[in-house]
């Protein structure tokens, strides 16, 4: 996580064959930056020592930059996983959207659609539950338990885009809307919408070639978590959504 490219070719020079030969499918990652620039950075030194095919998945953390590009023009084809961040503080930051605090969920919610933006195929965060602080999504006290409102920005991408999914293009022309979309490999579409402004928004949802008719919304806000909405169908992949202000919402569509 702290050493720089050249250091990093040190090591995987050595480990990457090590490993293929003995667990040729076992994939190698590198190398954990403290943030995407940082792990730019590393890439890029580590390509001036041709060390770019010595590595299978491409990782950073979030702590000291967020992404703000793809890192394909530096990679080898690799996909791009997000493998550690959380806040570390000693205040529990359970709310959505109060102050607009860095670690609300709604601002989570902001940094993942980033990332996805970003070509990056996996987000993690580093504590699932914790006693004390504020580094998990699940604060432990006894048998007591809270949770953050981090976790409900986690679902609003990753109960509906599931393992194996493949995101498509989406794009919304509102600048306070923002829009990614998964295709599953059964066919199903999760279209997660965040909108940023603090009024409600309608939607005019013009899909390209899929099959799907049936639409059921969950909202995330300050009272939703992840609630189901309403359900409709659709039909000739056109359809006419509200998104309630400062709130994620997931359309699931499905045939």
């Amino acid at each position: 996580m702290l050493s720089d490219g050249y250091q990093a070719y040190d090591f995987l020079s050595v480990l990457y064959p090590m490993v293929k030969k003995a667990f040729p499918s076992l994939d190698v990652s590198c190398c954990d930056s403290t943030g995407a620039r940082q792990q730019r950075d590393l890439l890029y030194e580590l390509g001036r020592v041709n060390g770019l095919d010595l590595f299978d998945v491409n990782t950073y953390h979030n702590y000291q930059s967020d992404i703000k590009r793809p890192f394909t023009d530096l990679l080898h084809g690799q996909p791009t996983i997000e493998t550690e961040w959380s806040d570390g503080g000693t205040t529990w930051t359970p709310t959505w959207d109060a102050v607009g605090q860095n670690f609300e969920g709604f601002q989570w919610a902001i940094y993942m659609h980033n990332a996805f933006r970003n070509n990056v195929a996996g987000w993690s965060h580093w504590w699932c539950s914790w006693t004390g602080g504020d580094a998990a999504l699940v604060n432990v006290n006894g048998t007591s338990y809270q949770v953050a409102a981090r976790l409900w920005a986690f679902s609003g991408y990753f109960r509906f885009a599931r393992p194996g999914a493949v995101r498509i293009a989406a794009e919304s022309d509102v600048e306070e809307v923002y829009v990614t979309a998964w295709q599953n490999s059964n066919g199903t579409v999760a279209i997660p919408v965040i909108n940023a402004a603090h009024y409600t928004y309608t939607l005019n949802v013009n899909l390209g070639s899929t099959n799907v008719t049936h639409a059921t919304a969950y909202l995330t806000d300050n009272t939703h978590n992840v609630t189901m909405e309403n359900q409709f169908t659709f039909s000739g992949g056109r359809f006419t959504a509200e998104v309630e202000p400062r709130s994620m919402k997931t359309f699931f569509l499905s045939c």
